[in-house]
């Protein structure tokens, strides 16, 4: 499996066929909004949502951002982990 980021999306494929991605629209200059993330319904089950949220987290470290999870998944993998508590924006 391979995640590759295409725009302002980390798509997730098995064997070149998209199963999954994530979507993120900046909401400041320094805060991106993770607002979706999909799994295709044969691969739930699998912990494929928290590669892509792995994938996300990654490059808001790396270009210094937060995230602002509005994507009720992401949400719950920021509230379950510390580790990422130091990108997790919640607000002003």
């Amino acid at each position: 499996m391979e995640i590759k980021q295409v725009d302002q999306t980390f798509v997730l494929y098995d064997n070149h066929q998209e199963i999954g991605k994530l979507t993120f629209v900046p909401h400041n200059e320094q805060v991106i909004d993770a607002n979706h993330t999909f799994i295709i319904p044969e691969y739930r089950g699998q912990d494929l949502g928290l590669r892509l949220v792995e994938a996300l987290t990654d490059y808001a470290r790396h270009e210094h951002l937060q995230v602002l999870p509005s994507c009720p998944y992401v949400a719950k993998v920021f509230s379950a982990e510390e580790h990422y508590h130091d990108i997790w924006y919640q607000g002003e």
